[in-house]
C-alpha cells in the first residue's frame, strides 16, 4: 500500500496544562534544597566524591553522605544550558529542546518482543533494533529513535556499538539508548564522529544522545551508571538523567513528596554532570512513578502517571533545563482498549505540559517490558492527535471567516467555498489507515479488521517496503572495519 509521507510536525509550544500553581512549584523546589542540604544523597563512587568535595560539599565519610550547599545548586542550575539540540541525519529531524516546545518519540529497554507474524512473546535481538528503527523511519509523528528494546543476543561489552550503529543505520532520526560500559560510550562517539565528518561537527549536531539511569531512588547514586555519566558528560555529548521513583515504594506515597525527592535526585545529578564539565549538554530525566499499593508492581497506566509527569514538566521549566520525560505507556498486555486509553490520557497531559522530550510514547506495552510492531503504528496516529491538541486554535481574521459566513448566509453550505479548500488539510489532523472512519457496511465490505489487524497490515508493509537513507558507503567500511558487529 502507498504511503504517503507527511512534513514532520514537532516543536510545537505546549504548557497550557498546570498542574500545579506557581507557588506549589517553589514550594517543591524549597523542598528538594532542603532535602540536598539535610538528607543528602549516597554517593560511593571516588570521582564523583572527589568532584563533590572539591566544589565545597559535606562529606560524611562513614556512609558515605554527601550533602549539597544551596548555592552549589543554583550554580550548577546557571551553568547547564537552558537549549540543547539532538540531531537526525536527516536535519528535518533535527529537535530543538528547551522551553515548552514539545518532540515525542519511542522509549524502552524491553527484552521481550510480541512478534508480528506468531502473535507470540520472543526475546528481543538485535534484528529487532533493524527493523524498529525502519518501522519508526517511516511513521511520521515519532519524532526520535529512542532504541526501545535491549538485544539479548548481543553481549554487554558488545552491546552500546551494535546498537547504535544498528539504530543509525536504520532510521534517518535522532538515536538514543542506554550506555553500559565506558569503552562502549567511547566507541560509540568514535563511530559518530566519522558518521557526522568529524568531532566538533559531532558536537555541533549530536546524531546520538546517551541515557544514565545513574540514580537508585532513594537518594543513591549507582557507582557503575555514574561512571559512565561523568564520561558522557566529559565527551560533550548530551547525556539524560534519568531516574524512576515510586510513589508508595521508593519515594513517599504522596505526590508532593515524591515530586520533591524526585527534584533533589535530579539536581543532585546535574550538580555532579556540572562538575565533571561546566556546560554539559544535559536533559533532566525525571520519570515519576506509583506503585500498586496491592503488589508492589510500578503502575504505567495509572491517572498519576499523567498527572506527576506534567507536574515535573513544570518544574523543568522553572529552572529552565530541557526535559525527558514519559507519556504513552501502559500496564496492557496486548494492543488493547485498556492500551489505548491509558496512552491517550498520559500523551495528551505531557504534551499540553511542554514536555520537551517524551519517550516511551509509542510501541510500548506491559509496563515497559514488551514492544509490538503494530503498537507503534497505532501510537503514531495518537501521537498525531497529540499534536494536534497541543497546536490548539488559530484565532485571526482568516479563521474567523466573517466572509465566506456572510457569502453563505443562512442555510448555505461551506462544503465547496474556497475557503474550506484553503484550510481543510490544514486546519484537521487526518490519520492513518489504521483509524477506520467509514460506516459499518462499508468497513465490512473491507473486510471488517479491527484497528490491531490493520495496523498489523501496515507494519508489514512498511517493513516490507520502507528503506530508510543509507550510511555512506566508505563510512559504512570503516564502521565495519574497526569495530565487531553482529549484524
Amino acid at each position: 500500500m502507498a504511503r504517503k509521507r507527511r512534513e514532520p510536525v514537532k516543536g510545537l509550544v505546549g504548557g497550557q496544562y498546570k498542574p500545579l500553581t506557581d507557588s506549589q512549584v517553589q514550594r517543591i523546589h524549597e523542598a528538594a534544597l532542603s532535602i540536598l542540604e539535610r538528607t543528602g544523597v549516597q554517593v560511593e563512587e571516588p570521582e564523583a566524591l572527589k568532584l563533590f568535595q572539591e566544589a565545597g560539599a559535606m562529606l560524611d565519610s562513614d556512609a558515605p553522605r554527601v550533602r549539597l550547599p544551596r548555592a552549589l545548586v543554583e550554580d550548577a542550575i546557571d551553568w547547564a544550558p537552558s537549549r540543547v539540540v539532538l540531531a537526525g541525519r536527516d536535519p528535518r529531524w533535527d529537535l530543538d529542546l528547551g522551553g515548552a516546545r514539545v518532540h515525542i518519540g519511542t522509549g524502552g529497554a524491553a527484552v521481550t518482543v510480541l512478534d508480528l507474524e506468531t502473535d507470540q512473546l520472543r526475546p528481543a535481538v538485535l534484528r529487532d533494533v533493524a527493523e524498529l528503527a525502519r518501522l519508526v523511519d517511516a511513521l511520521d509523528n515519532v519524532h526520535f529513535y529512542l532504541v526501545p528494546v535491549y538485544p539479548t543476543d548481543v553481549g554487554k561489552d558488545e552491546v552500546d556499538i551494535n546498537t547504535y550503529y544498528t539504530g543509525l543505520a536504520n532510521t534517518t532520526k535522532h538515536v538514543q539508548a542506554g550506555v553500559y560500559s565506558v569503552q562502549g560510550v567511547r566507541d560509540t562517539v568514535e563511530m559518530c564522529e566519522r558518521i557526522a565528518g568529524g568531532a566538533e561537527q559531532l558536537r555541533e549536531r549530536p546524531i546520538v544522545s546517551f541515557i544514565t539511569s545513574w540514580m537508585v531512588s532513594p537518594l543513591k547514586f549507582a557507582t557503575d551508571v555514574t561512571t559512565l555519566l561523568v564520561e558522557t558528560c566529559r565527551q560533550r555529548i548530551p547525556v539524560v538523567l534519568s531516574a524512576a521513583p515510586m510513589a508508595g515504594s521508593t519515594a513517599p506515597v504522596t505526590l508532593a513528596g515524591m515530586l520533591a525527592q524526585l527534584t533533589a535526585e535530579q539536581l543532585s545529578g546535574v550538580v555532579l554532570a556540572q562538575l565533571a564539565r561546566r556546560g554539559a549538554p544535559l536533559l533532566i530525566g525525571p520519570i515519576p512513578a506509583t506503585a500498586d499499593m496491592k503488589t508492589g508492581r510500578y503502575l504505567a497506566g495509572a491517572a498519576e502517571f499523567g498527572l506527576t509527569n506534567g507536574a515535573m514538566s513544570q518544574i523543568a521549566q522553572f529552572y529552565r533545563l530541557p526535559i525527558y520525560n514519559s507519556a504513552g505507556m501502559t500496564d496492557a498486555k496486548v494492543p488493547d482498549v485498556q492500551a489505548g486509553f491509558e496512552k491517550g490520557m498520559s500523551a495528551v497531559l505531557a504534551v499540553l505540559a511542554g514536555s520537551n522530550f517524551i519517550h516511551h510514547a509509542a510501541g510500548m506495552l506491559e509496563n515497559m517490558n514488551i514492544v509490538a510492531a503494530e503498537q507503534f503504528v497505532i501510537d503514531n496516529d495518537i501521537l498525531g492527535m497529540t499534536m494536534r491538541v497541543v497546536q490548539g486554535i488559530a484565532v485571526n481574521d482568516e479563521t474567523l471567516a466573517l466572509d465566506v459566513i456572510d457569502e453563505v448566509g443562512p442555510g448555505g453550505h461551506y462544503l465547496m467555498a474556497d475557503h474550506t479548500l484553503r484550510h481543510m488539510r490544514s486546519e484537521f489532523y487526518y490519520p492513518s489507515a489504521v483509524v477506520d472512519r467509514q460506516g459499518w457496511d462499508m468497513w465490512q465490505q473491507d473486510g471488517g479488521l479491527d484497528a490491531r489487524e490493520r495496523a498489523q497490515d501496515i507494519a508489514r508493509d512498511i517493513l516490507a517496503n520502507h528503506r530508510p537513507k543509507s550510511l555512506d558507503p566508505e563510512v559504512e567500511k570503516w564502521i565495519r572495519g574497526r569495530f565487531e558487529l553482529h549484524i
